[in-house]
């Protein structure tokens, strides 16, 4: 026993192996073949539907444009005349520039322009798609609440009238309008207007108006546009917007073009703006100052004699002039710093800072931290536009822009000390010089005050001219390094494609029936063919029986030529196969489950050993549901049941039937114990008189997966036939009879598949026994399944 466990695990691993295929292809194949009107209908029902959607889907274009970013190296006008101005000199992060050109704040300023937030519809039987400028109307909204919507239809009666139809709060409403009328649903008030001539075309038609805040129709494009660069390291920008109106695409795109060539110069003029600001501010309260001392200095000449200095005054005059030209220039750091620690503390647009090299300040570690805020703040502005503030990448920016901040402030602070000691020193200069002055003749002394005053003044204003000038020439030369390459054009319409469809409509015909083919295989869990029960079990295949197509059991004494009994005379010759030269021998004919047509196989296989002139008994060995006798015209009242019981001898539940050489034996009463009866031993004692009487003994036992009678009888038999019944018998219930055939509960065992009505490529024994034969009984497709399951019925 133990010997053969390892031979018996490698079959087990072997079926497991082989049920690793749930479905059958060649089956699939020939069910698509057999249903083939199935497939094709459901080709012609996709093309249909291809040949629908291409006539009556709205067609989508796709509209292209190229825009390039210039190289920031270029050379503009304002570099030629100032070569080392700052304000031309732009700052560009390239990585920024798609997020910049799908921003909210851009696209809906575009929207707003374009005044796409309203438009019109034609309502057709099939298909409603919108007209663009192409109809006589307009609607003038007179008033409105903030994010108020609008949305009506309308059908026009005449050049003077139209129906309107809306629904509000207190449901639908159908009212007669003369244009021109004021009507108001929803908090808008606002006149259906006509703006060119009624002709036929739109009378009696019916259009709709929907009117959106400016945001939700950004929010849409946003998500339309694509951008993306051309390749990669070149600054070119592909810009595409898919749409059904081409017309209103192609201005989208113009009108985004252009906003963002504005805000790129904008962008660019922003520095020189702040610092024109700043300069008019300071000219204005120094220009005051200087007319006073022009005019101090004018009425100091015609009061006094003296209008010049002596060489000692004019030595001394333009010594203190140039100490005081040094004093300009840090009088106009100290302003600015001053500007600079306001604006940091107060302004949240740190982008837009002046830049300390405009009013002159070189110091690189100054300009250095105000260039990394700028940058850092346009870039936390761009993560918020597309970003949660709860973004990691947000929240780092924030943290650096605050740290950003005290190191611009330390350096201002830095700076001013520094600016402090140099004032101090020029302040003792000027002190000293003033010592010398006070020696001189009081006028020469007093002109000397005069003059130095006066020079002062002029100087800062002479030096915010020249500033302003710069910055007024950088705002005039800048110009745009947006420039559009390939203006926005409307391609042919990529959708619906109709080629497309009707392939697609063809592969989704062709294959969804496949789909269904596969998904009934998978789906049905029974015996099939040969092949599935050699995919689950060992168990050695005997043959297989065709469909019958009465109801009678006698198929082979009634039809001895017939298909069906051929297919029993095989069964026959392949018996005496495991016979192994036994002239007599007693068989045992089982199933799973009722119904798999054991009694109808146990009748007609003994019939043929009859017809060969053997003499045969038939035992009908289910004692709880006796039904054999039926089939011979026989009754009950005696039989199996009461042999085992020690009621009667064997010849007297042994009865004649109508035909030579066959006896049977029927189930006899229900006994109350019936496999307490076949445990005893007067079923072996009835075996061995049977056979001693009988050539051969076909015995038809109840289920083996119900009852255990059949694991007793196959003991005492030469040889068990398992039934299986095609499209019937559940492939689970073969795992059983398999462990039960390799523990060795059951040996001696074949299995014969029942019942072959589906034949073809993946039904296995579907061909056999009737191909060839020219009896007229075929096994193909015919037969009614609810007439074939009361035919084998046990």
């Amino acid at each position: 026993m133990n010997s053969t466990q390892p031979s018996q695990a490698a079959s087990l691993n072997s079926g497991q192996e082989k049920e690793m295929l749930p479905i059958e292809p060649k089956r699939i194949l020939f069910q698509a073949i057999r249903f083939w009107y199935f497939i094709v209908l459901s080709i012609l029902t996709g093309l249909v539907i291809a040949y629908l959607v291409n006539r009556y889907a709205a067609k989508v274009y796709q509209v292209e444009a190229s825009i390039i970013i210039k190289e920031s190296e270029e050379v503009s006008g304002g570099e030629l005349l100032y070569p080392n101005n700052p304000l031309v000199k732009f700052y560009r992060n390239y990585l920024n520039e798609i997020y910049i050109i799908k921003s909210m704040p851009l696209m809906e300023r575009t929207v707003s322009e374009l005044n796409f937030q309203e438009s019109f519809y034609r309502i057709g039987n099939l298909l409603t798609s919108e007209s663009y400028r192409t109809l006589p109307f307009a609607v003038n909204i007179i008033s409105k609440k903030e994010e108020s919507r609008l949305f009506f239809k309308f059908q026009v009666i005449d050049s003077t009238r139209y129906k309107l139809e809306f629904t509000d709060q207190a449901g639908d409403h159908t009212e007669a309008k003369k244009f021109g009328d004021q009507v108001t649903i929803n908090d808008i008030t606002f006149k259906l207007t006509t703006i060119g001539p009624i002709d036929e075309e739109v009378i009696e038609r019916d259009f709709a108006y929907s009117y959106g805040t400016p945001l939700e129709v950004a929010t849409v494009y946003e998500k339309r546009l694509n951008a993306e660069w051309a390749e990669e390291g070149a600054g070119v920008i592909n810009l595409t917007i898919n749409g059904s109106n081409p017309k209103k695409e192609v201005d989208f795109i113009n009108g985004l073009i252009k906003n963002y060539q504005n805000y790129d110069l904008e962008k660019k003029n922003l520095a020189a703006t702040n610092t024109i600001d700043f300069i008019d501010t300071q000219l204005k309260s120094i220009s005051d100052s200087l007319n006073k001392a022009e005019r101090q200095l004018e009425v100091f000449k015609n009061k006094n004699i003296v209008t010049d200095l002596n060489s000692e005054a004019l030595r001394l005059y333009q010594k203190v002039e140039g100490l005081e030209l040094q004093k300009t220039d840090l009088i106009i750091r100290s302003r600015y710093y001053d500007y600079l620690t306001t604006y940091i503390n107060k302004s949240n647009n740190l982008d837009q800072v002046i830049l300390p090299s405009s009013v002159g300040i070189t110091d690189p570690i100054l300009i250095a931290l105000i260039s990394d805020m700028m940058k850092l703040q346009t870039d936390i502005k761009l993560l918020t536009r597309s970003q949660k503030l709860t973004n990691p990448l947000v929240t780092e920016g924030t943290k650096r822009m605050a740290e950003l901040k005290g190191d611009i402030l330390e350096s201002v602070k830095n700076q001013k000390s520094v600016d402090k000691i140099k004032l101090d020193f020029l302040n003792a200069g000027i002190r000293e010089i003033e010592g010398q002055l006070n020696q001189l003749p009081v006028a020469e002394r007093q002109l000397v005050n005069i003059k130095r005053n006066y020079g002062l003044l002029e100087n800062l204003y002479v030096f915010l001219l020249q500033k302003h000038a710069e910055a007024g020439i950088s705002k005039a030369s800048n110009t745009t390094d947006i420039v559009v390459v390939n203006p926005p054009v409307a391609n042919g319409p990529i959708s619906p494609a109709p080629v497309k469809n009707y392939l697609l409509g063809l592969s989704i015909g062709i294959i969804l029936p496949f789909i269904v083919f596969v998904l009934l295989e998978l789906l049905n869990n029974r015996v099939q063919s040969k092949e599935d029960i050699e995919k689950v079990t060992q168990i050695p295949f005997i043959g297989g029986v065709g469909h019958k197509r009465t109801d009678q059991n006698l198929e082979v004494l009634n039809k001895p030529k017939s298909a069906i009994s051929e297919s029993f005379r095989a069964l026959r010759s392949n018996l005496f196969f495991f016979l192994q030269g036994k002239q007599k021998g007693v068989f045992l004919i089982t199933s799973s489950i009722s119904g798999e047509g054991k009694t109808f196989t146990t009748i007609n296989l003994a019939s043929v050993f009859t017809m060969s002139g053997k003499k045969v008994l038939i035992v009908g060995a289910d004692m709880r549901r006796p039904r054999i006798f039926g089939d011979f015209n026989l009754d009950n009242s005696t039989g199996l049941s009461q042999f085992l019981a020690g009621l009667s001898e064997f010849d007297a539940v042994v009865r004649k039937t109508d035909f030579e050489n066959l006896d049977i034996v029927s189930g006899g009463p229900v006994p109350p114990n019936p496999s307490e009866l076949i445990l005893h031993g007067r079923m072996q004692q009835f075996i061995e008189i049977a056979k001693a009487k009988y050539d051969y003994v076909f015995i038809d036992s109840p289920p083996i997966a119900l009852v255990t009678d059949a694991f007793v009888l196959s003991s005492m038999v030469d040889h068990t036939l398992f039934i299986v019944r095609q499209n019937y018998t559940p492939r689970d219930l073969l795992k059983t009879i398999e462990d039960f055939y390799q523990t060795r509960k059951i040996t001696n065992v074949s299995i014969v598949l029942n019942d072959i009505y589906r034949s073809g490529p993946g039904y296995g024994y579907g061909y056999v026994y009737g191909y060839g034969y020219g009896y007229g009984y075929g096994y193909g497709y015919g037969g009614n399944k609810g007439e074939q399951d009361s035919y084998y019925s046990e």
